[in-house]
């Protein structure tokens, strides 16, 4: 192995090409037959034939995304580390975001152009190194994960994203009752989190309190806290604090709407993520008890109404499922779509885990989408509170989308020739959020430096 950044040789190759041993081994192989057994005419729905089930009333889209850098203010172990967040959300009147889909190339000028409200939200996260008022560095993680989603609200009015997560694990959307299981993480005792007074936006059911002494948040049930190292730090946590704050804000308008009783401005509300329909890791109890479980509910009033409370999708850049959608896009018929079912997944994208794909995690179903361009398609999960993510996943039914066919009618004239498989709103939130690493990371590292010094 070479030095850190020592240039390999251009010419050392020709060794191993000249090699009769290697020559021989090469001679003996053969290629492996592997047939692809995959009817697509068959597996394949066309785009023509799929209809919405309720009539679509979206005029409006919202669109959420965000960019995180780390930046080492000293390297010496064992090192000090912070990571600075941006993420933002933006609201497009459907009709003017469509005057921009000819374009190739967003100009920042036509941001202005556009009936729109954003918002930002900047946030930074100790990594390693600095702690609070000379707490453990894990108490420090979890004061802290607490502490952003309680200053940080998309109203000016004190109400905070903290008030969702309550009112999401709580179950207030159905008139209560609702609660999640928690371990202390001072002693290891589970707990179980539910309201202790009239109101959910009450101080007090912000925490519990263990018999041990500690305090328990209820941001503790993500158990990020459980990925981190008193000295290595917080490293393995960055990505996932950026998709449960990106999660969580999006519910906050589904929570505003609710609770305001205008349920009849989220049939016409398009709500797009970047990236898939799900949290990973640890954030998987949050995924499957507490967000998916709001989903279905939401599913079930829309049947009952005969209208579309969620429209959600996320679109997936990279994965699995993106390589696979790559490697037989031009096997897959145009413009038509797939649905793939379990036996699919496992077969011919994840093999044979042992294990469901996605079911603690997805709150979303995954499609693989072949219109003027091929890309990966997450829609929010088309069934209710009485079938599982696990048999639905069995024998999934395009027919049960509510409006499938008005959503990729709006896709494909976002769509955008700026990046591979781009859309328009992503690629614009994505330059009002975005972190560069040069001179982004600099600046951000000499600012860190010059407070740290006036707080010494």
């Amino acid at each position: 192995m070479g030095y850190r950044k020592e240039r390999a040789s251009k010419i050392n190759h020709q060794c191993i090409v000249e090699n009769e041993k290697v020559k021989a081994y090469l001679a003996r192989c053969g290629v492996i037959d592997t047939p692809l057994d995959i009817d697509f005419d068959s597996v394949a729905t066309a785009l023509s034939t799929i209809q919405n089930r309720v009539d679509s009333q979206i005029e409006r889209l919202v669109v959420v995304d965000g960019g995180y850098e780390e930046v080492c203010i000293d390297g010496r172990f064992p090192s000090k580390r912070l990571c600075f967040y941006n993420v933002g959300i933006l609201t497009f009147s459907l009709q003017d975001l469509k005057s921009l889909v000819k374009q190739q190339i967003i100009n920042p000028d036509d941001l202005e152009r556009l009936e729109k409200d954003f918002q930002r939200f900047s946030f930074v996260l100790s990594i390693q190194g600095y702690c609070h008022d000379q707490k453990d560095f894990i108490t420090t993680t979890r004061e802290r994960l607490y502490e952003i989603f309680r200053d940080n609200g998309l109203n000016e009015d004190g109400d905070s994203l903290l008030n969702t997560i309550k009112w999401l694990v709580f179950q207030e959307y159905r008139g209560g009752g609702g609660f999640i299981e928690i371990a202390c993480a001072g002693c290891g005792d589970r707990h179980i989190f539910k309201k202790q007074s009239a109101s959910y936006k009450d101080l007090q059911n912000d925490f519990l309190t263990c018999a041990c002494g500690a305090k328990i948040y209820i941001t503790d049930c993500f158990e990020l806290h459980t990925l981190v190292d008193e000295i290595l730090g917080a490293g393995a946590i960055e990505s996932y604090v950026m998709s449960v704050f990106e999660v969580v804000l999006m519910l906050s308008m589904f929570r505003f709407l609710i609770e305001a009783k205008q349920w009849g401005w989220l049939p016409k509300i398009f709500f797009i993520k970047d990236g898939p329909l799900a949290l990973f890791s640890r954030l998987d109890d949050f995924a499957f008890k507490v967000v998916r479980v709001f989903l279905q509910y939401l599913y079930d009033r829309s049947l009952q109404d005969r209208v579309s409370y969620v429209n959600w999708i996320g679109l997936d850049k990279s994965g699995l499922f993106v390589d696979h959608l790559q490697n037989l896009e031009h096997k897959i018929p145009a413009e038509s779509l797939v649905l793939p079912d379990s036996a699919y997944i496992k077969k011919y994208i994840t093999g044979d885990t042992g294990s469901i794909f996605g079911h603690n995690t997805y709150f979303g179903m995954k499609m693989l989408v072949k219109s003027d361009r091929a890309f990966v398609l997450d829609v929010a999960i088309p069934f209710g509170l009485n079938r599982t993510y696990q048999h639905y996943l069995e024998s999934p039914h395009i027919e049960d989308f509510l409006t499938l066919k008005h959503i990729l009618e709006i896709l494909k004239d976002l769509r955008c020739d700026l990046y591979q498989q781009s859309f328009i709103p992503i690629v614009m939130l994505n330059t009002l959020v975005s972190i560069s690493n040069i001179p982004g990371q600099r600046i951000l590292k000499s600012f860190s430096q010059n407070m740290l010094c006036e707080l010494a």
